[in-house]
């Protein structure tokens, strides 16, 4: 591909994630300035819940997909959107029981507000990746960036039809959920009809091989990045989890932006790694050195301006807990670095493994979480956090080490036993491929 066109698809996809950004941002304002403190911490509970079903949905079949050749996924594109079709309806029926099931033998308002939000966001948050992909695979590259601009107009026209209509919090979380099934309506427009046979199947197969690692990878990703934000709601009044929430929601639309560039860059990651030991190395090192970039220029404007975005968005009712803000910035460039020693660990077979070394990050962000939220409140959730961070960093690196070490003889970078099974299982992936495209 030439690079004129990658700088095309780059561009167009991080104007998409600009966009798409601005209309999340938007919401986080619009739920945090015209209601209660509880619903706004049902939403950011809701979301926290959403994102951990999201990790499943994401080690069992979006991140292989995202690693494919678009050849390969054109190729077998009913089959794939029979897939993320009958997961998606699989989730929302679970969810809508449980939600009815809570409504009948509760009247607790506040578990009402987290059900619906769980709902709403598990919409959202399981087309993202998928549908992006999708049209990345396809080139239709302007449809991402339509379909944020179309949530971006409704959510302006939302910002101000709550306050002048009254509309309830409920009413709006309906609003989104109708936009949500509207897009993946939109979706199978514009690839095609989804097989929904091939595609139970297709979930089968890779819930026998990935959902074992895939949960636990997941309860080790969400225990040291939602659960303190859980203990914080069920230990501390609902300020505090409201006070987490709107810090991290002033980079959620960053952390959308750098999920952008991921699947560009694990879309492009085979072609420019070229299967050599050397090659990976250069795109993984130039990829976290990126990243860490970003992530360096978000914490000094924090440091610089930080008090006064958290005034200018949410008015006086933050601006007291700014200081939040910067914690949530480390928790920001933790994630950024993760995704390119990812794209190496799914690429050299070693995801499962991942998972499962995952689960310690876990449990000491929970453990963490346990200890600091009932006297520190928001604070103790964001140092539970960074610990289980550090360990789940900790993790990566050590599955990707092969990798990155540099041999003593570099002009013949031979690589040592450990490094050649690592590039092996990439160029057998890059066989396997090109064996797929053949067939």
């Amino acid at each position: 591909m030439k690079k004129s066109k990658k700088m095309i698809i780059r561009l167009l996809t991080l104007g998409d994630q600009l966009v798409f950004s601005l209309s999340s941002f938007m919401l986080t304002i619009i739920l945090a300035r015209f209601f209660s403190e509880t619903e706004f911490a049902s939403y950011g509970i809701g979301m926290s819940i959403a994102l951990t079903i999201q990790g499943v949905q994401r080690n069992c079949y979006i991140v292989q997909n995202a690693v494919l050749l678009p050849q390969i996924i054109r190729g077998r594109a009913d089959k794939v959107l029979g897939e993320q079709a009958v997961a998606w309806l699989l989730l929302l029926g679970v969810e809508i029981f449980f939600a009815v099931a809570l409504f009948i033998i509760s009247d607790n308002g506040y578990y009402h507000a987290i059900a619906v939000s769980t709902i709403v966001c598990s919409l959202i948050t399981t087309q993202l990746e998928f549908d992006r992909i999708m049209f990345i695979k396809h080139e239709k590259y302007f449809y991402p960036l339509i379909a944020s601009l179309a949530l971006l107009i409704l959510n302006c026209i939302l910002f101000f039809a709550v306050p002048a209509l009254k509309i309830t919090y409920f009413g709006t979380m309906g609003i989104i959920a109708a936009y949500t099934g509207l897009k993946m309506l939109w979706l199978f427009s514009a690839i095609g009809k989804p097989d929904l046979m091939w595609g139970w199947r297709l979930l089968l197969r890779d819930l026998r091989r990935y959902f074992a690692g895939s949960i636990l990878g997941t309860i080790g990703y969400a225990g040291h990045n939602h659960v303190p934000l859980f203990i914080l709601g069920a230990v501390s009044p609902p300020l505090q989890a409201a006070v987490f929430v709107a810090m991290r929601g002033l980079l959620q639309p960053l952390n959308i932006v750098v999920r952008s560039m991921d699947i560009i860059d694990k879309n492009f990651f085979q072609e420019h790694a070229k299967g050599s030991k050397g090659g990976v190395r250069m795109v993984l090192l130039r990829q976290m050195a990126m990243y860490l970039g970003l992530s360096a220029i978000v914490g000094v404007g924090v440091l610089l301006f930080g008090e006064k975005v958290v005034y200018i968005v949410y008015g006086e009712k933050y601006a007291a807990y700014s200081g939040i803000l910067l914690g949530c910035v480390l928790i920001f460039s933790m994630l950024a670095v993760t995704f390119p020693l990812e794209t190496v660990i799914v690429k050299s077979g070693k995801l499962n493994t991942y998972n499962y070394f995952r689960i310690s990050a876990g449990i000491v962000g929970a453990a963490l979480a346990f200890i600091l939220c009932p006297s520190m409140g928001a604070l103790g959730a964001i140092i539970a956090s960074l610990g289980g961070w550090v360990v789940s960093i900790i993790c990566a690196l050590w599955l990707v080490w092969p990798i990155l070490k540099k041999n003593k003889n570099p002009d013949n970078d031979i690589p040592n036993k450990k490094a050649v099974k690592a590039v092996k299982a990439v160029k057998n992936n890059e066989q396997s491929n090109k064996e797929i495209i053949k067939k």
